[in-house]
């Protein structure tokens, strides 16, 4: 009896001799290999065309054909989602920056050199944090698979856009010498994914080329929904003054010679170009002229290797660590502590510090008491003996202990983000001593208008929703089904969508504008919840929706 195919896998795209495990390539082989590939790649761009408009700087053309590879893969619903929602790891400027430090460092920069190791070591934080990817120690994550074939295409993409861009320079993309150079180009960048967390790829060329046609095919039998296509877009619109100052060209010329016909209609219909993001790439290219290419990505990568040995983030990289290390049923949240390990990293060596603070606990007495307002955010870095967290409901005698929790963890978040009294008291049964991170009202202030404090929220959000999310979202299913209820259906799709599910299509959702922030979902996503227990709900689904209500807030 065949297995069945496993969802999201390229097994859905390829026959299982059209795939292989990603080899294995000793850094002398990988160098040659790159240098090879890049010498004969750049050579084909040096045409008349970029000579007269880039000088000798005509390999901006092909960095524009190859920042075209991603704005294909903006056809990808879960790419699209999960940037969307994280939108806090993925500010437009930082994610590109940190794509092309990634993609030109490894393909530039020796591959066991300390510049490199940074670099992969910090996308990788990054994917884990986002939730595509799992960690597997040394900083080495694996793609979780119901994302390997969205994860292989972004490596598909970028391929084939540089042999559009090839083609266009005069080299025919089924020619012999088009078909020579395009398999080096494979091996690049599948290897490059590979140190991001894939590790199978389609054996040769042909291979290669099966997979894309089957993708692509796969985007247009499934298109993305119209409130997908609107977040994709956003997105667009947000990145492309970026790469268009990496290419060297206006915003306009970008967007026509560098994307494909079919993914310019997607993301600007009609090729309209809002005429704001031309003064933006100005800006972006005076920066990126600051940056001094390869001298600044290794610049970058030093600086991060300083930032590892502060004393805050040495303590909330072990905590992270720590977490991943026990996280085997998300009874701890290793992304939370690492989105937050994150913000640290990002922030860079201008920023304070995180204070850290011993605690010194009597048996029962609370750290956070329930109906009290929140004043501080702890990253509970170690403990002497257990917390736990006790709910008192109304009309009950006593409260109940709803969980027990072990460092590391991170408290307060929630309740420091709504500005509404605590719903839950946490407190130790024995004398406690803890060593936290303090992030007081201030610094909160402060911390929550950045991109990895609001993700590290929201990934908390997600987690807590998630604790019930398999029943909720079978109860919620069965009842959008029995009554018809338009509002139950979206609420399915929002709750589905705040916990993680990047594959969810959101076409069912009402009363929310099409270009809401994850912020926005979550506020949405209690209001038809309130509203949709106002109206009458059985008993277990209103309990429980009762409960998604009280988690978020």
């Amino acid at each position: 009896m065949l297995s069945p195919v496993r969802r999201g896998t390229l097994d859905e795209y390829l026959a299982a001799d059209d795939i292989v495990t990603i080899p294995a390539i000793a850094d002398q082989e990988w160098d040659a290999i790159r240098r090879q590939a890049g010498w004969r790649l750049t050579r084909r761009f040096i045409t008349l065309r970029n000579l007269l408009v880039h000088g000798m700087l005509f390999a901006r053309d092909a960095m524009g054909f190859a920042w075209g590879g991603i704005y294909r893969t903006l056809f990808v619903s879960a790419i699209v989602t999960t940037s969307y929602r994280n939108e806090g790891h993925f500010r437009s400027g930082e994610r590109i920056r940190g794509t092309s430090d990634f993609f030109v460092g490894t393909f530039g920069l020796p591959r066991s050199g300390a510049d490199a190791r940074e670099i992969v070591r910090l996308i990788n934080l990054r994917h884990h944090v986002a939730g595509v990817c799992r960690p597997e120690g040394d900083g080495r994550v694996r793609v979780n698979e119901v994302y390997e074939a969205e994860f292989a295409y972004v490596a598909t993409a970028f391929i084939e856009s540089m042999r559009r861009g090839l083609e266009i320079c005069g080299l025919p993309a089924g020619s012999r010498q088009g078909r020579d150079l395009a398999w080096p180009i494979c091996v690049v960048l599948y290897q490059v994914a590979g140190l991001a967390g894939l590790t199978r790829m389609p054996r040769d060329l042909a291979a290669h080329e099966r997979f894309r046609d089957a993708f692509d095919r796969h985007l247009r039998d499934r298109p993305p929904s119209a409130r997908v296509r609107r977040m994709a877009q956003e997105i667009a619109r947000r990145i492309v003054p970026v790469t268009a100052s990496h290419a060297g060209e206006p915003v306009a010329g970008h967007v026509a010679r560098h994307i494909d016909p079919e993914t310019q209609e997607y993301l600007f219909p009609g090729g309209e170009i809002p005429a704001g993001l031309e003064p933006q790439r100005i800006e972006w290219q005076r920066r990126q002229a600051a940056e001094r290419g390869m001298t600044g990505i290794e610049g970058r990568s030093r600086e991060r290797q300083t930032l590892w040995q502060r004393p805050d983030v040495v303590a909330l990289h072990r905590a992270y660590q720590d977490a991943v290390r026990v996280n085997v049923s998300d009874e701890v949240d290793d992304r939370l502590v690492g989105a937050i390990l994150l913000y640290a990293l990002d922030s860079g060596k201008a920023a304070r510090p995180l204070e850290r603070r011993s605690i010194d606990l009597a048996a029962d007495q609370p750290l956070i008491r329930q109906g009290e307002t929140v004043g501080e955010m702890y990253v509970v870095l170690s403990a002497t003996a257990p917390l736990v967290v006790l709910h008192a409901a109304d009309g009950a005698a006593e409260p109940r202990q709803v969980a027990t929790l072990a460092a590391p963890t991170v408290l307060g978040e929630i309740g420091m983000w709504r500005g509404q009294p605590a719903v839950a008291t946490v407190l130790a049964r024995e004398p406690n001593r803890l060593e936290v991170i303090v992030i007081d009202r201030v610094r909160f202030e402060e911390l929550k208008q950045e991109p990895g404090f609001r993700a590290a929220t929201a990934a908390e959000v997600q987690r807590r929703l998630a604790l019930n999310s398999s029943l909720v979202g079978t109860l919620l299913d069965a009842a959008a089904a029995r009554t018809g209820d338009p509002r139950l259906a979206s609420i399915a799709q929002l709750f589905r969508f705040l916990t993680g599910d990047s594959h969810v299509s959101l076409d069912a959702v009402v009363d929310l504008a099409a270009e809401a922030t994850p912020a926005e979902c979550v506020d949405a996503l209690r209001r038809q919840v309130d509203e949709a227990i106002r109206a009458g709900l059985p008993p277990d689904l209103e309990r429980y929706l009762g409960n998604v209500v009280a988690t978020i807030g």
